[in-house]
């Protein structure tokens, strides 16, 4: 393909065309025959001032970019309010593009776009927001900004961390067959806790990991430079965000993607337990840790399975030391199994301890069975 190198506004390639239906024009920069590599710092305001202007194209007409690389900035308008309605086609943003306090009242959509850098702060979107198919290859930061229509992130991928800090989401924000992970397929991080969500948020086939994260104090200064800049994800913001995901999803009664975002949640739970352990959260180790080797918090039924063979067998073995209880007589493993059959305890001559054992082995047992229910229930 050839490649043209731009200088200026007027070796733009331009053309426009006026849709019968109503009236509206539509205006087409670029051309997909050519890439057009635009060398200068580039104004929609000016492109419009310079040259659409004066071919008779309104402020509210729909333009679109077609296959060009922005090497320089990129800013919409110097103004505070922007009219046009943009789309961006196979286009290549090596700055990022200057949404910073802005409004926008029309329609905005990228569609396989790349972005070298993405940070937008403080910007007001009115109307429909669309990255169809584009790939950031840095963190994307999205700060103090309002979608008051649907924002969509369909099949677009974060090579780095992308953050919605202080954003609010007022209808749908769509992250379709969106993927978070690096160029080697290293998870990536998406950090909705500090989100402010009135609508809903969609994920379906949404590729999102356990991505790695840190133990930081929510109450200093570094918490909130971290939750800024995004170069790394505080480990209670990684589970705020799975909770979230997991309530969303099981507000559209979508059960199953919801039980892999109950997963990760407890997860990180047990991690942030285990790095930041204390003697008054040695219960809650032990009720994570037992749920993971139990049922892989309840997602997988094997564990439930080996978990109650092996401790049957563990007790069966620690019972066997009384001369009441014989390991020889499987007719013995499989009362112990049977969690309620008691006749064991009409035998005579058992010791209060051997009692105990027993009840606590029937307990134990009980307890990994209990488990391997709920690892079969996990799509009720």
């Amino acid at each position: 393909m050839e490649n043209r190198e731009i200088f200026n506004y007027d070796k733009l390639e331009i053309s426009t065309v006026t849709k019968k239906s109503n009236g509206t024009q539509f205006v087409s920069v670029g051309d997909f025959n050519h890439l057009s590599d635009v060398q200068f710092e580039f104004s929609v305001s000016e492109l419009f001032e310079t040259r659409l202007k004066k071919i008779g194209v309104n402020s509210t007409d729909k333009i679109e970019f077609v296959n060009i690389i922005f090497r320089n900035k990129f800013t919409f308008t110097n103004r505070e309010i922007f009219q046009p309605a943009l789309e961006f086609v196979k286009c290549y943003f090596y700055f990022n593009p200057s949404f910073t306090d802005k409004t926008f009242e029309n329609k905005i959509k990228f569609k396989l776009c790349e972005f070298e850098r993405f940070y937008i702060n403080n910007a007001k979107f009115d109307e429909y927001v669309k990255f169809y198919n584009c790939l950031f290859f840095e963190k994307a930061i999205i700060s103090k900004c309002s979608f008051n229509d649907n924002v969509v992130f369909t099949k677009s991928t974060f090579h780095g961390n992308c953050l919605f800090t202080y954003s609010n989401f007022e209808k749908l924000g769509i992250f379709s067959r969106t993927k978070f992970h690096d160029k080697d397929e290293n998870p990536t991080a998406l950090d909705l806790s500090q989100a402010i969500i009135n609508g809903q948020l969609i994920f379906f086939e949404t590729v999102l990991g356990d991505y790695k994260a840190f133990k930081i104090d929510s109450s200093s200064i570094n918490f909130d430079k971290t939750i800024n800049e995004g170069d790394v994800i505080p480990i209670q913001n990684k589970r705020e965000t799975f909770r979230i995901i997991k309530d969303q999803l099981l507000q559209q009664n979508n059960i199953i993607e919801a039980e892999r975002y109950a997963k990760l949640e407890k997860q990180t739970l047990w991690t942030e337990t285990y790095k930041d352990f204390k003697i008054k959260n040695t219960s809650n180790l032990i009720l994570l840790s037992l749920n993971k080797i139990s049922n892989n918090y309840k997602t997988n039924w094997l564990y439930g399975l080996v978990f109650t063979i092996v401790i049957a067998f563990i007790c069966h073995i620690i019972l066997s030391i009384s001369d009441v209880y014989k390991f020889s007589e499987f007719k013995n493993l499989a009362k112990l199994v049977n969690v309620a059959d008691f006749s064991f305890y009409e035998k005579k001559d058992i010791s209060p301890r051997l009692y105990a054992a027993y009840f606590l082995a029937k307990i134990s047992i009980g307890f990994g069975i209990y488990q391997l229910i709920q690892a079969f229930r996990k799509y009720k």
